[in-house]
């Protein structure tokens, strides 16, 4: 089966994902670890090492090791490795061609398509030496990407983005920062302004840090000499101090071990000590995300999210820094090393087919093949084998660069929808299209135009078909995995029931998806006995049979008769109808809700946030909070300070009155980044008396917390911090759902992208008849933490009886 290859070759780590189908997933590149060292470590002689092996071999020859020269791309001075002159580019086609070896044994053939991802900020010039490593890699059909465009793909598969929504990638890797505002469009993402960077600037500045914070304590003695163990102790200090920086994103201090010749100790080093370090350069990272906003005319109010990518950006100062100087939702990719790989894998699936002919000489990013591949390209996308030696710089025809500017575009014209990536196209698209969207390959494919007219409405009455009502609203479907589009009713395979499963009543044509050969349509020849639905007594049918007078009057009693039963029928179906409906909504069989006096409230309601404000049937007990609705959201802001415990009773809240026992559920995109920000359902009956369920973060990582008070103390079935049983995850957004049966109450839990909940807790509760239920938000730093803006996003309420 045809795959797409995503690669992301970062500064200090190397990443990439596959394609087969809708289905995207990391490739395992290392032993140890999915993703790999970008380092590359040159012998003497015999084979390249890539990876785990050249950094195990890199330790004990450190003059032989190639590492960061991502960042020397486009430096006319080459790097000397083992004394030996080396381009980058060079370099990063061996990272590649290791790639591509991987793949290939994986997945038992190459790619079909490649991505490749490169910072925003990278030019025409650094573009084309990218486009040359692969070339030199042998790499088939390579189109580039930015980082943030993958990024932003990424996060929108995962997480629910109207079209409309914009989005600022805050991307801080090992050895660069790229800062890009990106606007969701129905067909992917546009590019809005200028994205600006800071290329020099990363993790791997971070690492330097922390070892010269070290060895600024050591004795300088120690630090230099003759003896042949030293380089290589001194490359293992490095190696702890990265580990410690990474230490730092979950621990507030670690202890560094130092063995050197002669000198065995440890430094310790706090959290505090460590942002004091880096918090110069993490201002300017601020400031050139503010700068690209400007360039994009975007507000920061205006934006959706401020997504967090790449490594670096676990760093919790980094997110401290964004949320404070742009007062908007920030948003830590729980996977930052694989997110931009898992992005350029989705947009594989928005390449085009493989020309059979020559390749345009005017693709802005995609590589032109070699004159090799290029007699095979006809028949097969992957010209040579990945796993062959770089060969020379070749001549390439001049090709056209796009400059990151207004617009991203596709590199060539996107697929027609339902169409593979290795599937030819009937017809050419436009020269520039907008960035596919970021799950090309759960979108539904066209409807196939029918072969036959369809069945015109009958001008009898129908009634509709038994089920759900078609006008219902449901929950927007994940973003990490579209359910798959019902068939159309042209394209729909023809169905044949028995006789005896043709129902009394017919349903409507539009449900019909094609009717069975032995029933004629309505304006069409029969093509067997006629079939009069919705009629008592089709006088068609009667005239047709055959028989004498004595025939036709029994006939004619018969009809009498039916008629007589028809009108029974009615005069006792109506009235049990009507009751049925003002009862129980007309569902048969169902329960009848505990009976309530007449002022009580209706029970059960939908609030699907379709229009501008919030509807005046929630009550808000901080009316002077403003609550942003649109594009089917409501947005609830928190400030610093409010909480739901004991005398602290501040946080925002929307409810709505219920009788009775109820199921509440909504979906919530909240990503809380101090102890105690969280947001979530709510029953309420007073001070002394609630059940919270929440998004929470607590212990340096998200949380579920299932909460209660009912007169006593307060109580947690599951609280944020380690000591409260949490329940841990990094997911942001999620489906929440409280039920109250009787006197307890249920708490249970999914993320949105898995179909089955989890239980919290069943708890008792004193509780009356009617209760108000809703959603609500919390602010409150404790323990030291520094307050931060909290806002929390609700896209659906909803209670049923």
């Amino acid at each position: 089966m045809t795959y797409g290859l995503g690669v992301d070759l970062g500064t200090t780590w190397t990443a990439a994902a596959v394609r087969r189908g809708d289905a995207v997933e990391v490739l395992r590149l290392g032993g140890r670890r999915p993703e790999i060292p970008s380092v590359v470590y040159l012998p003497t002689g015999g084979p390249v090492l890539v990876g785990e092996p050249a950094a195990r071999r890199g330790e004990e020859d450190p003059g032989r090791l190639a590492r960061e020269f991502k960042r020397r791309v486009g430096d006319p001075v080459p790097l000397l490795v083992g004394g030996s002159p080396y381009p980058a580019h060079a370099l990063l086609a061996r990272q590649i061609e290791h790639v591509l070896a991987v793949a290939t044994a994986a997945e038992q053939g190459p790619p079909g398509s490649v991505v490749l991802t490169c910072p925003a900020n990278w030019g025409p010039y650094k573009r084309d030496l990218l486009e040359q490593a692969a070339r030199l890699a042998d790499a088939p059909r390579v189109v580039l990407r930015s980082e943030p465009e993958a990024a932003a793909v990424s996060y929108a598969a995962s997480e629910h983005m109207a079209a409309g929504d914009v989005v600022a990638v805050y991307d801080l890797g090992g050895g660069t920062f790229d800062a890009a505002v990106l606007r969701r469009t129905a067909a992917g993402f546009q590019l809005l302004g200028t994205p600006e960077g800071i290329e020099q600037l990363g993790g791997a500045d971070f690492d330097e840090a922390v070892f010269d914070h070290v060895t600024r304590l050591l004795p300088p003695d120690r630090l230099t000499g003759d003896d042949a163990e030293l380089l290589p102790a001194l490359t293992r200090l490095r190696r702890d101090c990265v580990d410690a920086k990474e230490a730092l994103s979950f621990d507030t201090e670690v202890m560094i071990p130092v063995a050197l010749p002669g000198l065995h100790t440890r430094v310790r080093l706090t959290r505090r000590e460590f942002e004091e370090m880096i918090a110069p350069a993490l201002q300017e990272t601020v400031r050139a995300l503010g700068r690209a906003l400007r360039s994009a005319g975007v507000a920061p109010e205006q934006l959706r999210v401020i997504l967090l990518a790449g490594g670096s950006s676990r760093i919790p100062l980094a997110g401290a820094l964004v949320g404070e100087a742009f007062g908007r939702p920030v948003v830590v990719d729980p996977d930052p090393e694989h997110s931009i790989a898992l992005g350029a894998a989705r947009l594989t699936g928005s390449l085009p087919a493989p020309a059979p002919a020559a390749p345009t000489r005017n693709a802005p990013t995609s590589a032109a093949p070699t004159p090799a591949a290029s007699a095979q390209g006809a028949s097969h996308p992957a010209a040579s084998a990945p796993g062959a030696p770089p060969r020379g710089l070749r001549a390439q025809p001049p090709r056209t660069q796009a400059v990151p500017g207004q617009t991203v575009s596709a590199q060539s014209a996107p697929p027609t929808p339902g169409t593979t990536a290795g599937a030819p196209r009937a017809s050419a698209a436009p020269a520039t299209v907008p960035v596919v969207s970021p799950r090309p390959l759960t979108s539904p494919s066209p409807p196939v135009p029918p072969t036959e007219p369809a069945t015109p409405v009958s001008s009898s009455p129908q009634r509709p078909p038994a089920g759900p009502s078609s006008s219902l609203p449901s929950p927007p479907p994940s973003a990490a995995s579209t359910p798959s589009p019902p068939p159309s009713a042209a394209s729909a395979p023809s169905i044949q029931p028995s006789p005896a499963s043709v129902p009394s009543t017919p349903p409507s044509p539009a449900s019909v998806p094609s009717p069975p050969s032995s029933l004629p349509r309505s304006g069409g020849t029969p093509a067997t006995q006629p079939l009069a639905m919705g009629r008592a007594t089709p006088a068609e049918a009667t005239e047709a049979l055959p028989g004498g007078p004595g025939a036709q009057q029994r006939r004619r009693r018969s009809r009498i008769l039916v008629a007589a039963a028809a009108v029974l029928l009615i005069a006792v179906a109506v009235p049990v109808t009507v009751r049925l409906l003002r009862d129980d909504g007309g569902r048969a069989g169902a329960q009848s809700p505990p009976a309530v006096s007449a002022s009580a409230p209706a029970c059960g309601f939908t609030e699907d946030f379709a229009g501008t404000t919030v509807d005046s049937a929630w009550e808000r007990n901080r009316a002077d909070l403003p609550i942003a609705v649109s594009g089917g959201t409501a947005e609830l802001d928190a400030p610093d300070g409010t909480d739901i415990f004991q005398s602290n009773i501040t946080a925002p809240m929307l409810l709505r009155p219920v009788a009775g026992d109820f199921v509440l559920e909504t979906t919530v995109e909240v990503s809380p980044a101090v102890f105690y920000q969280a947001a979530g359902l709510l029953l309420w009956n007073g001070p002394t008396s609630y059940v919270r369920i929440e998004r929470g973060f607590g212990g340096g990582s998200g949380t579920i917390s299932f909460e209660y008070r009912d007169g006593g103390p307060h109580q947690r079935v599951h609280g944020p911090l380690p000591n409260q049983n949490p329940i841990k995850t990094e997911a942001t957004r999620m489906v929440l759902r409280m039920v109250r049966s009787g006197g307890r109450v249920v708490g249970s839990w999914r993320p949105i992208d898995k179909p089955g909940f989890a239980e919290l807790g069943n708890v008792p509760m004193t509780l009356p008849q009617t209760v108000r239920v809703g959603v609500s938000a919390l602010n409150r730093a404790q323990f030291g933490a520094k307050p931060i803006p909290f806002q929390a996003r609700f896209e659906r309420i909803a209670v049923t009886c």
